[in-house]
């Protein structure tokens, strides 16, 4: 197994960025593909470092062309916030989804935090999981699809800084979790 690639700070990212000698199309697509989880940061960061640059009348009428070469690069529209939709669901309340999905909590914990490859999950389990959280199934596939999260300092107690873990398959999370064999076999099945 290879060594874990350093996370950097997106903090140290965006100074880097912003500290660069010119903030050119070329400086920004060098810094994307170095650091495609934070694309939407550096975008809108290149794009107040050109607004600081002019006058704001001149920004507001570059929002359009802005969005333009936006979708050319990204192929989709700036997205609004990603809503998580598992927020809705806390303690009692995360512990009865789980539940009701006939999983460990240990799988949902996962969903929650994005840890599981979305390609890997089956379709009818996608569908049961959105019905349940009351979200669409593309608004859970878009949750998945991004980068991995922290747990939040609430729910983690260590010495260190926590670190982001890797995404996994979802058959690799359930053997993880315990899964057994008659789960795995209603997961799969979608049985409701």
């Amino acid at each position: 197994m290879s060594p874990a690639k350093p996370q950097i700070p997106l903090e140290d990212v965006l100074f880097a960025f912003s500290v660069e000698p010119t903030h050119d199309k070329l400086t920004l697509e060098r810094y994307l593909t170095l650091y495609p989880q934070f694309t939407e940061d550096l975008v809108d960061l290149s794009h107040e470092l050109r607004i600081e640059g002019r006058g704001i009348a001149e920004a507001v009428e570059d929002e359009a062309t802005f969005q333009r070469a936006l979708k050319q690069f990204t192929g989709v529209r700036r997205p609004a916030a990603v809503i998580n939709p598992f927020d809705a669901f806390r303690g009692a309340g995360f512990a009865a989804l789980a539940k009701k999905l006939r999983v460990p909590r240990s799988v949902l914990l996962a969903f929650r935090d994005r840890l599981v490859i979305a390609s890997s999950v089956p379709a009818a389990f996608v569908e049961r999981v959105a019905r349940a959280a009351n979200t669409t199934v593309a608004d859970l596939m878009t949750h998945l699809d991004l980068p991995p999260v922290v747990a939040t300092p609430a729910n983690y107690k260590a010495n260190e800084k926590p670190t982001l873990a890797d995404k996994v398959a979802f058959d690799t999370l359930l053997d993880a979790s315990g899964t057994t064999t008659e789960q795995k076999l209603d997961i799969y099945t979608a049985a409701e």
